[in-house]
């Protein structure tokens, strides 16, 4: 869980979001769109579906600027949100997905000298790349030596 703040407007929301690694997006509950950031939801756009543990739904985009940090450490970046408009098809805990925020920052799990997992903590700093990802957006392509069999056979 990462605490934040997300900010609409005017509006500054403390929360927790899951960091979930296995989520491609960031959604938000409705209750936080509607109720803590106070969207208007009938003024969102469908656009498109999506599916994940409570199932298919319409969804549409916001965009929030998420804060946090600790100390003096603080970072604030604008994450483009899903927001699930099916009744009953809110996540069980609004979800910090990896598009964009996997790319930007560099995420580690750190257990310390415990085997007790929830004394564990979150690292998460800048990630700096050399590379334009937009030449990564093809799957790489491997070359084959020799057929399945023959690469796996013992």
């Amino acid at each position: 869980m990462l605490p934040v703040v997300l900010k609409k407007d005017d509006i500054a929301f403390p929360t927790v979001l899951l960091v979930d690694s296995g989520a491609d997006y960031s959604m938000l509950t409705k209750d936080i769109v509607r109720d803590a950031l106070n969207v208007d939801l009938s003024t969102l756009k469908k656009e498109g579906k999506t599916s994940g543990i409570t199932g298919e739904t319409e969804i549409a985009w916001i965009n929030v600027k998420m804060g946090f940090g600790q100390r003096d450490i603080y970072f604030e970046e604008e994450i483009p949100f899903q927001v699930p408009l099916d009744e009953g098809k809110d996540p069980p805990l609004p979800l910090l997905g990896r598009d964009p925020f996997f790319y930007r920052y560099r995420i580690d799990y750190r257990m310390g000298f415990t085997t007790d997992s929830s004394l564990g903590k979150f690292v998460i700093y800048p990630e700096k790349h050399k590379r334009s990802s937009a030449k990564y957006r093809q799957p790489i392509k491997i070359k084959k030596k020799g057929s399945v069999e023959q690469i796996f056979s013992l």
